[in-house]
């Protein structure tokens, strides 16, 4: 997957109580990483769950292993992870919360398409399935 490369500076985002805008920009340049890997693990530390968790209307899922479950290891719950996301309506205000860096990454995912191509990937899953099945109740059903 191509996609345009993301450039996070500390001033686009508002520091909380709790995070200062060095750590938003950490947390954004690390779900592109994420992202543009495919979902690799080795971008999944447990300080970026434990964020993503509170982020686009996600829930922990019991724990990170759970939230990984969810939405990583295939290509529907991967759509369905950026399906979530992109449709998430970023309550709340940046000196609060990290509504500033959900919306330039949500932003970020809709100009990169990256919901249809998922999306496409899902669709293919559907047909190789399908032809597969067609396949093997041919040979079984059809005259040799």
């Amino acid at each position: 997957m191509k996609l345009n490369p993301a450039v996070f500076y500390v001033k686009q985002f508002t520091p909380t109580k709790w995070d200062s805008a060095e750590q938003k920009v950490k947390f954004a340049k690390n779900f592109v990483k994420f992202v543009v890997s495919d979902f690799n693990p080795k971008y999944f530390h447990k300080w970026f769950y434990q964020r993503l968790s509170c982020c686009f209307g996600h829930i922990a899922h019991y724990n990170q292993q759970g939230f990984w479950q969810t939405f990583f290891t295939n290509n529907h719950d991967k759509y369905e992870f950026i399906r979530q996301t992109v449709n998430h309506p970023c309550y709340g205000q940046p000196f609060f919360t990290y509504s500033d860096v959900e919306t330039v990454l949500i932003k970020w995912l809709k100009e990169n398409n990256v919901g249809n191509y998922y999306g496409g990937l899902v669709v293919k899953d559907v047909e190789d399935r399908e032809l597969a099945e067609y396949k093997r109740l041919k040979s079984k059903f059809e005259p040799a």
